[in-house]
């Protein structure tokens, strides 16, 4: 039998029979229709969409018994699946009308689900090396920005686990990628960036210790396991001041663990600092915490049944009898630590690395 992968020949972003069936189907997605409905009318009188072939992308399938899915004329090109994910990124999402969130749930399900359509067409084809990661790479910076532009949406639109799910696969497949050997640009960046997303896991901090030299020496992997280092020995004001210094899209990696580790933070400080004698001030707690605000630090106190005193420079007085077991705040949004680095750049070329955009797709 031969056991080589198919080798995908179709270079549109929706194969043409799926974008077909779709249409007949009417389950296009209203990012995918153009402007003029169709003209033959039904037995209603009434048109369907018809499917834009410029917009139409590939929709994620589940693998099922009878079907194959590893046609090639049914299976992208890796430049195919690159210009892909720069038009999800760069096109549909760079749209979003972060304010309205009915218009940021149907975007952010119609990328997500394209992108798993992506990876898919990458996995059956075995696709390594710069093809692969250039995708996955592109990929990636969705994933991880999009958690905190979706914080405020329900349940029911956004799966946080099923999301996580998809991040862990993503670099996993990535890292492959990058133990085939070969020059990889964006190879440093990413390898912070899963330490940063897998923050104190110790598998994951002993494969960044094996890295090769120059990737480990690099400024973004010695910053990454410096925060991890200083996550483990419970060092919270040096972990704060360099996540300062953290970009973006590192920012976006470590959002994940802000809530539970300022809970530390002030159980920790609430135990050392317990006096009725003592105040600790609260925008020296402010800055150590990374937040915006003295008053999110006094809600967080005050949660917490700790006493905010007023007065010519308001105070805590932290005290262990009064605290009560509150479960960490949901994320929120972040000003200093995430969006002042994003500067004047869109979240689109936040994540797909503005100064990687695509120049010259591989073949």
């Amino acid at each position: 039998m031969d056991s080589s992968p198919p080798v995908g020949v179709c270079h549109d972003m929706c194969p043409e029979r799926e974008r077909r069936d779709r249409e007949s189907q009417r389950r296009l997605h209203q990012f995918e229709i153009q402007k003029v409905q169709c003209t033959n009318k039904g037995r209603r009188g009434k048109g369907h969409p018809i499917a834009d072939p410029q917009k139409t992308v590939k929709e994620y399938r589940r693998p099922a018994a009878g079907k194959d899915v590893s046609r090639p004329i049914d299976l992208r090109t890796p430049s195919t699946l690159a210009k892909t994910v720069q038009y999800l990124l760069m096109d549909v999402w760079s749209s979003v009308n972060y304010r309205d969130l009915l218009c940021l749930a149907k975007a952010y399900a119609f990328v997500f689900d394209r992108l798993r359509a992506v990876r898919q067409d990458l996995i059956v084809q075995r696709i390594r090396g710069k093809g692969g990661a250039l995708v996955l790479e592109g990929s990636l910076g969705f994933l991880l920005c999009a958690p905190y532009l979706v914080r405020d949406l329900p349940v029911a639109d956004y799966d946080e686990v099923l999301h996580s799910t998809q991040v862990r696969e993503c670099f996993a497949e990535l890292i492959d990628c990058y133990k085939g050997g070969g020059e990889f640009p964006r190879q440093a960046e990413f390898q912070s960036l899963l330490l940063l997303y897998d923050l104190g896991n110790l598998d994951t901090i002993h494969r960044g210790l094996q890295l090769p030299c120059s990737v480990r020496q690099s400024p973004h992997v010695c910053l990454a396991l410096a925060i991890n280092k200083a996550h483990l020995e419970n060092n919270w004001v040096r972990l704060f001041r360099m996540v300062q210094q953290l970009n973006c899209l590192q920012a976006c990696a470590f959002y994940r663990h802000l809530a539970s580790i300022r809970n530390k933070v002030l159980c920790t400080l609430i135990h050392a600092y317990s006096s009725r004698n003592c105040r600790f001030p609260l925008d020296l707690l402010t800055t150590m915490t990374a937040l915006d605000s003295p008053s999110l630090t006094m809600d967080m106190c005050n949660k917490r049944g700790q006493t905010v005193t007023s007065g010519e420079q308001s105070s805590v007085l932290f005290l262990k009898t009064t605290l009560k077991d509150v479960k960490p705040e949901s994320p929120g949004r972040e000003i200093n630590l995430v969006e002042q680095k994003k500067g004047k750049a869109s979240w689109s070329e936040v994540m797909i690395g503005w100064d990687q955009v695509i120049t010259k797709l591989p073949q």
